[in-house]
């Protein structure tokens, strides 16, 4: 009797451990840092991240140079294992051109669901879909509430593989109203590298216009934050780069930063000059 309860404890025990390392694998992931608005963690997690972003706007921008400064919340509550409820665009804006005014205001705010489609914990893999609603509810004097806003599936995919972790997404921002806002395509790539609780992180990110506005008559357009409805756009891509890290303070705490900088110039990149994203995520 004793043999065959000792037997079903250290069969418990195997199946703990082995669900255990399978958890911690996708635990030891990490969220992406640049383009925070729209490069989705393919996760589902419950989860409240703040985000502090600092722009640098190039001296051939419309505006002669400035910059732009945001302060936002970002909400994720994991309705269960595979489907989040996600709040990604929201905060204050403080707009800086060199040329023109100074101007503060309220963003758009953008929220959806995610759903995790593909989960293999043994190879640690996991594929989300995601779809957003960004409403015109900020301040014009910011370059927000305009139009009737924008619609964003998007998809994304984790991977834990030969000691680094590497995340890829991609989606649209569909203009609600395309003949006065543009209209995007994001793809993004992450990858880091855990070293105990800090992850050196390198990331990739390109937006393209896929189709332009009628507000702006210039080239470049918002990026992934602001949307100048501009009309000489369509076509323009933009990628940058960026280098970073996080270091986990404890297992619900993570602090991120990364330096951005573009990898293109000319029309369609003259927005960007360097930016630099922090942020602070708190798991429950």
């Amino acid at each position: 009797m004793n043999r065959r309860i000792l037997t079903i404890l250290l069969t418990c025990l195997a199946v703990f451990a082995v669900s255990s390392a399978h958890a911690d694998r996708f635990d030891e992931m990490i969220s992406p840092i640049s383009n925070p608005v729209n490069f989705e963690d393919p996760r589902i997690n419950t989860e409240a991240r703040f985000i502090y972003l600092y722009h640098e706007i190039d001296d051939n921008f419309v505006t002669g140079g400035g910059n732009a400064q945001i302060y936002a919340l970002q909400l994720r509550f994991a309705v269960t294992e595979d489907l989040a409820i996600i709040a990604t665009k929201d905060g204050i804006v403080d707009f800086n051109p060199e040329v023109g005014e100074d101007e503060t205001g309220l963003g758009n705010i953008a929220a959806g669901v995610k759903y995790a489609f593909h989960k293999n914990e043994d190879k640690g893999t996991i594929a989300t879909a995601a779809l957003r609603y960004e409403a015109s509810t900020g301040n014009g004097d910011v370059f927000q509430g305009h139009g009737d806003g924008f619609i964003q599936p998007s998809v994304s995919f984790g991977a834990a593989l030969c000691g680094l972790n590497i995340v890829a997404a991609t989606g649209l921002r569909i203009a609600m109203d395309q003949d006065y806002d543009s209209s995007f395509w994001d793809v993004d790539l992450h990858v880091d590298k855990k070293i105990g609780n800090f992850y050196p992180t390198l990331e990739v990110n390109l937006i393209q216009v896929i189709d332009d506005g009628e507000r702006l008559p210039i080239a470049d357009e918002g990026l992934d934050y602001f949307n100048f409805g501009a009309t000489d756009a369509a076509g323009k891509t933009i990628v940058t780069g960026a280098a970073g890290a996080r270091y986990r303070v404890m297992d619900d705490l993570d602090l991120g930063a990364a330096y951005q900088f573009p990898l293109t110039n000319g029309a369609g990149s003259n927005l960007f000059d360097w930016r630099l994203t922090t942020d602070v995520i708190l798991s429950f």
